[in-house]
C-alpha cells in the first residue's frame, strides 16, 4: 500500500463532497443534516488554504481521506487555536493508521504555522475518533451534554485538545498556510 498526502485543490471538491455526504446522510459523526454542493466545497478548499492546511490522503494514487483546519471561534483572540476535521472514505482501508497519519500531518503543519493548540469536536458516540485523538496525545477538554439532535436522538459532544506550541504572552500571529507554500 503506497500512501501520500498532498495539498487539496478545487478539483478535489467532488471527492470531499461525496465522502462527507456519506457521514451527513448515514451517521451522527457530523451534526450537519445537508451536504453542501460540490461548488461550495471548491470554495471551502480555496478559502481554507489561505490560512489553514487542507490535505488529501491518497492510497495507491486514489484519494481516500481528507483533513483540514479552521478557526475554533471567529474572534481575533482565538487566532492561535484551530479546530480540525478529518474524514476517511468508506472504501479506505481500515485499521492501517491512515487517519492518524493524516491528522498528524495536519497537527505538524499547524505547529509550524505557530498555532498553540488543535481541538477536535467529536460526537461522544464516535469512539474510533475519540481513541484516535487520544493516541495522538489529545486530552479531553470538555464534555457537553445534549448538544444536538440528529436522527431523533440527543447527542453529546466531546472537545479534545492537543497543545502544539507553548506560546509566550503577545505571540506573533500564526503564519498563513498560503505563505508557507511559497
Amino acid at each position: 500500500m503506497n500512501t501520500s498526502i498532498r495539498i487539496a485543490t478545487k478539483d478535489d471538491a467532488k471527492f470531499v463532497h461525496d465522502v462527507y455526504g456519506y457521514y451527513v446522510e448515514h451517521t451522527s459523526v457530523t451534526f450537519a443534516t445537508e451536504n453542501p454542493s460540490v461548488e461550495a466545497y471548491g470554495e471551502k478548499i480555496e478559502n481554507t488554504l489561505k490560512k489553514y492546511p487542507f490535505y488529501i490522503l491518497e492510497v495507491d494514487g486514489s484519494p481516500c481521506g481528507f483533513t483540514y483546519a479552521g478557526p475554533l471561534r471567529p474572534h481575533e483572540a482565538y487566532q492561535w487555536i484551530a479546530e480540525g476535521t478529518i474524514c476517511l472514505a468508506q472504501s479506505a482501508p481500515r485499521r492501517q493508521g491512515l487517519g492518524s497519519m493524516l491528522y498528524r500531518k495536519l497537527a505538524d503543519t499547524l505547529r509550524l504555522q505557530g498555532m498553540q493548540a488543535l481541538f477536535g469536536v467529536i460526537t461522544s458516540t464516535n469512539e474510533p475518533s475519540i481513541q484516535m485523538h487520544r493516541s495522538l496525545g489529545f486530552e479531553e477538554a470538555g464534555y457537553f451534554r445534549r448538544m444536538g439532535n440528529k436522527g431523533g436522538a440527543w447527542l453529546d459532544v466531546v472537545w479534545m485538545q492537543k497543545t502544539l506550541n507553548v506560546l509566550k504572552d503577545n505571540p506573533k500571529p500564526p503564519v498563513p498556510f498560503s505563505e508557507m507554500q511559497a
